[in-house]
C-alpha cells in the first residue's frame, strides 16, 4: 500500500513510463527522461511550466 502512495508522487516519462531525472535549484526544477522522450521545466518564481515531448513532429513539413 504505501508503495501505491509513493507511486502518485513520482514523476514518470508519458512515452516509456521510466523515472523522470531532477535538477532543483532556488530558481527552476527540471526533469527529463533519461532517453530523451520528455522534459519538463518549473521555473517558481514566474509560475510557469514548459514541457517539451520529444515524441511530437510538429516543427516537421
Amino acid at each position: 500500500m504505501l508503495n501505491k502512495l509513493k507511486s502518485f508522487f513520482e514523476s514518470r516519462c508519458p512515452t516509456c513510463n521510466e523515472l523522470l531525472t531532477c535538477d532543483n535549484t532556488n530558481l527552476h526544477l527540471i526533469k527529463i527522461c533519461s532517453h530523451g522522450h520528455y522534459k519538463e521545466e518549473t521555473y517558481h518564481s514566474l509560475g510557469v511550466k514548459i514541457v517539451y515531448d520529444g515524441t511530437s513532429n510538429l516543427d516537421q513539413s
